[in-house]
């Protein structure tokens, strides 16, 4: 134990992992001997809290060590969790290789007066290397933590295949920090849709990475908003290139390359950047319901209609709106820009609110005749209709937002029925309408809605 408190002591100096991680393995430090004469001042302490260690049944090589035996049960079952789910996709062996130690810490635990947050580092043993990690049993991110660690252990299975010793040089970085991350992410449900929403603001914003800063990324950010961004393109790259198919199957002859008798770079044939930005704007709706709401149909139009096309592999990407594709050259390139634009709105108007039906196939028309047909008149005409519609029906529902708003601030709360609410709402409406001195919009407005439906 005096050994453990030392060691983990000397965590605060090196940092979580892999966010922020070391780029070497360090090596184990010797065990100093104890103190057989302390202070004579030292304070007397309590009685030392029932600290054991419990291995995993499955996978002996990782440990927990805590006074809280339900955590202890927990981590290793999260530890044997994570190997199961991801063993098919890796397609590790049967044994785990290289040894994790957690040390969950209770707020009696005497290791909290030495470090009270979550530590990783590395330490290597010869032909291993061991993640020595530390968390209070308080931490709300220590799910996110612990199996942070234990990817990281999985993919050292595969990259350190052919490694038979390990030293302060061996380089950790080796392993990319989008995969961790990413696959991290890939091993839990996101039932809030929180990356979903993050990846589709970057897209109708244009603020999302390009693929080679994804790919760069060597540390995760320790502000949770930040670090919540980078996972969430972490997870989507990992998604698109494990996908069933021939995606995955390029993607773990990458893996299998590391354990080879030549190793393989770590290089890997990644989608154009082109293909990237297309998969975030399909991506982001995979996991939506059939039927779009109205606001959603809105959100998905607006991050499908910027149009962008390159003249050549290393020229600059350039964008359009669809409002304005009438004014672009014809060449391959664009036509292709154009085609792939058609492609997703057909698939939104498949699944878009009734009430963007038509402005859809507008848009989609026009399109189409700007591909087959030499003069733009048709399409442009079809595009100024198109934009006309939208401005209009975002016009007509902010009206009828307006309207249930006012009535639900302004309806008789006496009268229990919606219909009597709503009766005496009109009655009262007509009143005030017939005082010149007080004109009412929402009454004219109330009319028109009224009229069209």
């Amino acid at each position: 134990m005096k050994r453990r408190i030392l060691l983990f002591a000397a965590l605060t100096l090196v940092g979580s992992f892999p966010a922020g991680a070391p780029v070497c393995a360090q090596e184990a430090p010797a065990t100093p001997a104890p103190d057989a004469n302390p202070a004579p001042d030292a304070p007397v302490a309590g009685p030392a809290p029932d600290i054991s260690t419990s291995a995993s049944p499955a996978y002996p090589q990782v440990t927990c060590t805590s006074a809280d035996a339900l955590a202890c049960t927990d981590t290793l079952q999260l530890a044997s969790d994570t190997r199961d789910q991801l063993a098919p996709l890796l397609q590790l062996g049967p044994a785990w290789r290289f040894p994790v130690h957690i040390h969950v810490m209770t707020p009696d635990d005497p290791l909290t007066a030495k470090i009270n947050r979550e530590a990783a580092a590395v330490f290597s043993q010869g032909a291993t290397m061991k993640i020595e990690a530390v968390l209070p049993s308080s931490d709300p991110e220590a799910r996110e933590f612990l199996q942070r660690q234990f990817v990281t252990a999985l993919l050292w299975e595969k990259f350190f295949a052919t490694t038979a010793s390990f030293d302060k040089h061996t380089r950790l970085d080796m392993v990319p920090l989008w995969l961790v991350e990413g696959l991290r992410e890939w091993l839990n449900e996101d039932p809030g849709h929180n990356r979903e929403s993050i990846v589709r603001r970057a897209v109708q914003s244009q603020a999302a990475p390009t693929l080679a800063e994804v790919t760069g990324w060597r540390e995760l950010s320790d502000d949770r908003l930040l670090g919540l961004w980078q996972r969430a393109f972490c997870y989507y790259l990992v998604d698109s290139l494990t996908r069933e198919g021939s995606r995955r199957e390029d993607f773990q002859q990458w893996l299998a390359g590391f354990s080879g008798p030549n190793p393989s770079p770590s290089q890997f044939h990644f989608p154009m950047e082109t293909d990237w930005r297309r998969e975030l704007a399909d991506a982001t709706g995979r996991s939506r319901d059939i039927v779009y709401t109205w606001s959603e149909t809105s959100s998905e139009l607006t991050a499908a209609e910027t149009i962008a096309f390159a003249s050549s592999k290393d020229a600059k990407v350039q964008t359009c709106t669809l409002d304005a594709a009438a004014t672009l050259p014809r060449n391959p390139v664009v036509l292709e820009a154009l085609r792939e634009r058609i492609f997703l709105l057909t698939e939104l108007e498949l699944r878009a609110h009734p009430s963007w039906h038509a402005i859809l196939e507008l848009y989609r028309s026009a399109l189409t005749a700007l591909v087959n047909d030499n003069n733009p008149d048709q399409a442009k005409q079809l595009l100024q209709e198109a934009h006309r519609g939208r401005i209009a029906e975002t016009d007509y529902h902010q009206k009828l937002l307006d309207y249930v708003n006012w009535f639900e601030v302004t309806k008789d709360y006496d009268d229990t029925s919606r219909f009597g609410a709503y009766f005496n709402t009109a009655r009262e409406m007509e009143r005030v309408e017939a005082d010149p001195a007080h004109p009412n919009p929402i009454r004219a407005n109330l009319l028109q809605i009224e009229s069209e439906l």
